[in-house]
């Protein structure tokens, strides 16, 4: 990718901001900028916008424009002859294992119909378009976030010395580290990569082995509170992302980064 491309990472302090912007910094031109400020920022052609930003009501709220920041980023996009790299989510499948690009979009829950409904609606507007279909990204995070993550109920609990969990307790999920993201971030960007991918680790990990990679299994109490809710569990097959990206981790690669991620819980209660 040509260094006189600058990258553009949209958000205010966000955990995925935060890391790609330490990432990127030190190999790219990159620059901050909150979304407030967008009508008034001065781009320039070809730049690449990462959209880190959301409004909360996206979360909680049947869909609106109004509401869709992606969608007015992909406007400004498509005037400037920008490239937006548009954050979705999982939540746009339905709940169930060895998810591809090629499996039905059936989101079963608000957020997830709110992202597939801009996923859809800046595709109208804007070729330069990657869509990521992001699987669960963990590593660690503030505790003011505007949805509670895995991750900020795990750092919670180490805190507390306790952490609830439900019936997801068992559940298998897809977990990738942040610096794994960025990795395959960076490749996607070089090889100018526009449509859907899923981004994941590509293994299925239950919670309760994840907590025991973090090493934090003997550090906190953990209590199970069994529901009567329906199983969701997800995980992806990467294979898309490993043939653009080139890159491939090993599992065991992948649970030294949840080693080291749980070293790093262990010293915020220090």
């Amino acid at each position: 990718m040509s260094l006189q491309k600058r990258i553009i990472i949209i958000g205010n302090k966000s955990f995925i901001q935060t890391n790609f912007h330490k990432f990127f910094n030190k190999r790219l031109k990159v620059q901050k900028l909150k979304f407030s400020k967008i009508d008034t920022f001065k781009f320039n052609e070809n730049d690449i916008v990462i959209n880190c930003s959301q409004d909360i009501r996206f979360f909680t709220e049947n869909y609106k424009k109004k509401n869709d920041r992606n969608f007015k980023i992909a406007k400004i996009a498509s005037s400037k002859n920008l490239q937006l790299v548009l954050l979705s989510s999982r939540n746009v499948y339905k709940p169930k294992l060895n998810i591809n690009e090629k499996s039905n979009t059936k989101p079963i829950d608000i957020y997830g119909k709110n992202c597939l409904k801009s996923e859809n609606n800046c595709k109208k507007v804007l070729r330069k378009l990657t869509i990521l279909r992001l699987s669960n990204v963990v590593g660690i995070e503030g505790m003011k976030k505007k949805r509670l993550s895995l991750m900020s109920k795990l750092i919670n609990g180490v805190k507390k010395n306790h952490v609830q969990f439900d019936n997801s307790y068992e559940w298998y999920k897809d977990l990738i580290p942040i610096r794994i993201f960025c990795l395959y971030l960076e490749k996607i960007l070089l090889k100018k990569y526009y449509g859907v991918l899923n981004v994941g680790s590509g293994y299925k990990i239950k919670i309760r082995d994840f907590i025991k990679y973090l090493n934090l299994n003997k550090k906190i109490k953990i209590t199970i509170k069994y529901e009567n809710i329906g199983k969701h569990e997800y995980s992806y097959k990467i294979n898309k992302l490993k043939k653009i990206t080139n890159i491939n981790i090993s599992k065991k690669l992948l649970i030294k980064e949840f080693n080291n991620i749980g070293k790093s819980i262990q010293n915020l209660k220090c």
